[in-house]
């Protein structure tokens, strides 16, 4: 009779001891420390640089796992173009116009590549500055600066997160290249047909890409493109510039071929905020275009008066 006691107290005990193991378990680390640079799954990190400054972007490294390192761990990067390379092969193979650029290195700074993750810090991660000067480079390319790990004071470097695609996203007041900018154009357009002037009524959203602190790009008339699927040629044909001037005045420039002409008109070509917060381009130009009307195609002039309207609030988060 005692054998029957004794078994389930055998048990007992056997099942206390598990249960303590397999809560000790829990007590300690549960995953391999590894130390990682930040990024999505093409190794590509976005940030924000407003044309007209220096400003700084940041490199993230991290250390995972379950608990808190408890000591210091120095990390270095180094510059790692291999990288890019290799981002450009796998996304655009032999299409060479679609590559993403090295920036070069007048448009920024690494004023050291080194970084601590602390001990003695709440945060898992540490940051390595960039400061990045944007002024110069062009809304239709992508810039990048690619860095590795070179080297860790401590544990395993994923091999699968050890580089980073750094890319500088152009922006200014008025439009920002980190999603596709559209303002909303109402306006006459008439063109100038040699049997005479023909006047009509136009609606059209168009995409605005920065170029300066206050400057922005536009093709001109009821000419647009879809992001990313436009050729340089497109642009020369059709891109003006458009400079907001403190004094709330506009001037119109051609960006590349297109022959445009700036029209005196006083209660045009100036911009201003309404109560709303939007910002309201108020313009008067006229631009060469080889157009077709009424089965008949010919070079004239084409005037423009219109109103384009930015609403920000559309893009706040």
């Amino acid at each position: 009779m005692k054998i029957k006691f004794i078994i389930p107290t055998v048990m007992a005990a056997a099942a206390m001891l598990t249960a303590c193991d397999e809560n000790d378990q829990f007590k300690g680390e549960l995953y391999e420390k590894v130390i990682y640079v930040l990024s999505d799954n093409d190794l590509m990190f976005s940030s924000v640089h407003q044309l007209g400054e220096t400003t700084p972007g940041y490199v993230t490294v991290y250390c995972g796992g379950t608990e808190h390192i408890t000591s210091d761990v120095t990390v270095e990067l180094e510059p790692y173009a291999e990288a890019l390379d290799h981002y450009n092969y796998v996304n655009y193979d032999l299409d060479e116009s679609r590559y993403a650029r090295l920036l070069d290195p007048s448009h920024y700074t690494i004023d050291n590549y080194s970084t601590v993750l602390k001990a003695n810090s709440p945060d898992y991660y540490s940051l390595i500055p960039i400061n990045v000067n944007p002024d110069g480079l062009s809304p239709d390319s992508t810039y990048i600066v690619p860095l590795r790990i070179k080297s860790v004071s401590d544990f395993r470097v994923n091999p699968d997160k050890e580089a980073v695609l750094y890319r500088v996203v152009l922006a200014n007041k008025y439009a920002t290249m980190e999603h596709t900018t559209y303002y909303q154009m109402a306006g006459v357009e008439t063109l100038g047909l040699s049997d005479g002037d023909v006047a009509s009524g136009i609606s059209v959203t168009r995409v605005i890409a920065p170029l300066a602190s206050n400057k922005i790009r536009v093709f001109a008339g009821t000419h647009s493109y879809v992001p990313n699927n436009v050729t340089l040629d497109e642009i020369n044909t059709y891109a003006m510039t458009v400079t907001l001037n403190d004094d709330h005045t506009l001037d119109i420039a051609s960006y590349g071929d297109l022959e445009v002409e700036m029209l005196d008109n006083a209660e045009s070509n100036y911009w201003e905020y309404n109560e709303k917060g939007w910002l309201l381009l108020y313009m008067n130009y006229r631009y060469m275009d080889t157009v077709t009307y009424n089965g008949k195609t010919e070079t004239c002039w084409v005037t423009m008066d219109e109103t384009n309207t930015y609403k920000p609030e559309q893009y706040e988060n």
